[in-house]
């Protein structure tokens, strides 16, 4: 649903520290196109390997992650996040 708070957090990552995490949010789909919000920048962690977000449309949104040693990305996920409406 929209206006919901969607909480990404890595679970596994064997990556040595110092590492650091970027995140892709991606909107996409009519509605993000007609509120022009289509995204898809790479961001910060929001804390310690987590990205909070917010939902405020309808649409498929998708989230990858990226953890980076030594300025190298060493591991990659993603996840398919559908916003329905009820």
């Amino acid at each position: 649903m929209p206006r919901k708070k969607l909480l990404f957090t890595i679970v596994e990552c064997d990556a040595e520290e110092p590492c650091r995490v970027k995140w892709k949010v991606l909107n996409r789909g009519s509605e993000a196109e007609r509120l022009d919000q289509v995204r898809g920048q790479i961001v910060d962690s929001t804390r310690s390997r987590t990205r909070s977000e917010v939902t405020t449309f309808h649409g498929d949104h998708y989230v990858e992650c990226y953890v980076i040693k030594d300025s190298v990305v060493g591991a990659r996920s993603h996840i398919n996040v559908p916003i329905k409406s009820a």
